[in-house]
């Protein structure tokens, strides 16, 4: 459902290469685009290797390197320090309690701040130990989340993995690490109890069950405007299509229906319901 903030869209980029290379609707690199238009820099996460770091660069090549989900650790620490040094106009995009560290550390004058909705980190180690088992000892030279090959809403785009050997060799599967993820099993503590959500000037994601009317099939953002920065910046960026939503606007039978059976598993009282029905 909606959270707390001045404005909500549905929203995609125009461009259909930007949507097939993202996981959801091309926000991110559309807002790196804008901000390189200002000659100004981009912080994202790449995949660099099997770890993700973050990186600031202006570079368009590296830039199109952070597109995409990963659903792993990475520690912001380096980049902050070069952010500190850096005079040029920054997007910062990354998850929102690194938002919060880069609010508390650096001047934020000149910094858009884009917090992604984060669904939480998973274990040390787990991911490490799960790609070890799939390689047996292949060299890995690419690894992505979420393809987007099978189409986003339909598929198991939420729990695939897809990983590159350099013998040419490919790993592409609706995968067990990703189903775990997902279903909060392999989780931090901490994230599972974190509260925070829209930190940033701009809060961005996959738009899950978007009202219909407010859906493109190939792929949906949710942007939720939280500050007037946010505000002023996604106002001028005119390649995107964006459509603003209204709470009324999830009053569907289809929403309803899912929100009922979040708050009954919620409450634990659906293994109950089913103990009762499904004995008769």
């Amino acid at each position: 459902m909606l959270n707390r903030s001045l404005q909500t869209f549905a929203a995609w980029s125009r461009d259909r290469d930007y949507l097939f290379h993202s996981s959801s609707g091309g926000m991110f690199f559309e807002f790196a685009k804008r901000v390189l238009q200002d000659n100004g820099r981009v912080v994202g996460v790449i995949m660099d290797g099997t770890h993700a770091k973050y990186v600031l660069s202006d570079d368009i090549e590296e830039i199109k390197k952070m597109r995409g989900s990963k659903y792993i650790s990475s520690n912001p620490a380096k980049v902050i320090k070069e952010i500190k040094d850096c005079n040029e106009k920054i997007l910062f995009t990354g998850l929102p309690c690194h938002v919060e560290a880069v609010k508390k550390s650096c001047d934020t004058d000149k910094i858009i701040l884009c917090n992604l909705r984060c669904h939480g980190l998973p274990k040390n180690g787990v991911f490490e130990k799960h790609i070890k088992k799939i390689s047996k000892g292949r060299e890995i030279t690419k690894i992505r989340f979420r393809d987007k090959r099978a189409g986003w809403e339909s598929g198991h785009i939420s729990q695939s993995l897809m990983i590159n050997f350099s013998n040419g060799e490919t790993y592409d599967k609706y995968d067990q690490y990703m189903i775990d993820y997902m279903n909060n099993k392999i989780l931090r503590d901490n994230c599972k109890t974190c509260q925070k959500k829209n930190t940033g000037d701009i809060t961005i994601g996959d738009f899950w069950r978007v009202p219909p009317d407010f859906e493109n099939k190939d792929g949906t953002s949710i942007v939720e405007i939280n500050t007037k920065k946010g505000k002023d910046f996604f106002a001028s960026i005119d390649s995107i299509v964006k459509k603003r939503v209204r709470f009324y606007h999830y009053i569907t039978w289809h929403n309803f229906i899912y929100f009922l059976y979040s708050s009954l598993k919620k409450a634990g009282l659906l293994e109950t319901i089913k103990k009762i029905y499904g004995g008769r």
